[in-house]
């Protein structure tokens, strides 16, 4: 008497996580992988980024309003709003220049996956 056995009975089946979905319907490899991963690293750096600049310019007012009338607080909390503006315009620049790499390469940037 002969048993078939299935590979899949003995040892079962791995589906992969949840997570990897997207990953895995635009190919999961090559530059549809690459281009879902860059995007979601980019998004995260940019809400990083304005999370940083909102607590930079809440701080610098904070600090502003609690000077009191000294002049070195008051230049250390102006300075601190101004490198604030200074970087957010830095990360539109570069919201510009990863946008035209986007269409050089191909890529597809800044597009919020559902899952």
């Amino acid at each position: 008497m002969k048993l078939a056995l299935d590979v899949k009975d003995v040892f079962g089946t791995i589906s992969p996580p949840p997570q990897l979905s997207p990953f895995i319907a635009k190919g999961g490899q090559g530059a549809g992988g690459i281009s879902l991963f860059i995007n979601n690293l980019i998004i995260l750096i940019y809400v990083i980024a304005s999370i940083v600049f909102v607590s930079m310019i809440l701080w610098g007012a904070v600090e502003w309003i609690m000077s009191g009338g000294n002049k070195e607080n008051y230049t250390n909390a102006r300075n601190r709003i101004v490198h604030a503006i200074i970087g957010i315009i830095f990360m539109a620049i570069a919201f510009a220049v990863i946008k035209v790499i986007g269409t050089f390469t191909g890529f597809e940037f800044f597009l919020v996956n559902e899952a």
